[in-house]
């Protein structure tokens, strides 16, 4: 049963309102803008972030009641757009590496969302999300793999998809790289942070209760370092609402990105 639409204003002004409680109940949240990529990889290396076991439950807990909505017809605009990138290839049931897969739910997603379905395979860094990954999907491939090198071979897959994962690794250039050379024919980066007009930002914030990294990127020179990387833009939708304006001074939203790879001469 739904609580009335007043309490739950009332709940959300009282997290909001608490360092303790915003922390550990938003999805993220205290953001603060870091002085670039060495302060970046300071944070990144004081704490276990993404690979705790409860970052883990606590992202599972709240992607639990989106993929419910999901099934019952109403999937988050987050949701569609990652499904409706993949049908825009035009490639029957491809083969798909999701790089940053979390605890799997996006191959849930694909499931439901595509009828003629995909052939999944996520990898994550973090051992913990992986092990969750295995459970709540033990038919579905996951492995444990560093964006920044992956273990597959060139063209290993016909679609590399990089789910919200490319916003929080700091070396993401050859994030880029690495996903260019994995996919036969398409990338995407799914709900990239970007702005319009101001440079590449770095920030520390709390996700579901531990403090990392996140990125912001020049769509400028996003594009450019994919370009660089043999890949051509395609299409993008606009994603979820995130203007972190009031944060770094610049207005942001999110994108995801389709990109084609150039053929090799």
């Amino acid at each position: 049963m739904k609580l009335p639409r007043v309490v739950r204003q009332i709940g959300k002004l009282v997290v909001k309102a608490s360092p303790l409680l915003r922390r550990h109940i938003m999805s993220s949240s205290d953001h603060r803008v870091l002085g670039g990529r060495e302060e970046a990889l300071n944070v990144a290396a004081s704490s276990a972030g993404w690979l705790a076991a409860r970052t883990v439950a606590r992202q599972e807990r709240a992607y639990r009641g989106l993929i419910a909505d999901m099934k019952r017809g109403e999937p988050r605009l987050d949701f569609k757009v990652a499904a409706d990138a993949i049908a825009a290839t035009g490639i029957e049931n491809p083969r798909v590496l999701e790089v940053g897969c979390g605890s799997g739910c996006y191959s849930e997603v694909f499931a439901t969302l595509l009828p003629g379905g995909v052939r999944y395979t996520g990898v994550d860094y973090s051992d913990a999300m992986i092990v969750r990954a295995r459970v709540q999907y033990p038919s579905t491939a996951f492995e444990v793999a560093d964006a920044t090198g992956l273990p597959h071979a060139d063209g290993a897959f016909d679609i590399v998809f990089n789910g919200v994962s490319l916003m929080h690794i700091i070396d993401y250039e050859a994030v880029v790289h690495e996903a260019a050379r994995v996919a036969a024919r398409y990338c995407i980066f799914h709900t990239v942070p970007v702005f319009d007009d101001h440079r590449t930002t770095y920030l520390r914030k709390y996700a579901y209760g531990a403090p990392v990294v996140e990125i912001i990127f020049s769509k400028p020179e996003l594009m450019a370092l994919c370009r660089d990387a043999g890949l051509r833009p395609e299409r993008a939708w606009a994603g979820i609402h995130y203007d972190m304006s009031e944060v770094t001074g610049h207005y942001s939203t999110t994108e995801t990105y389709l990109f084609s790879k150039i053929a090799e001469r």
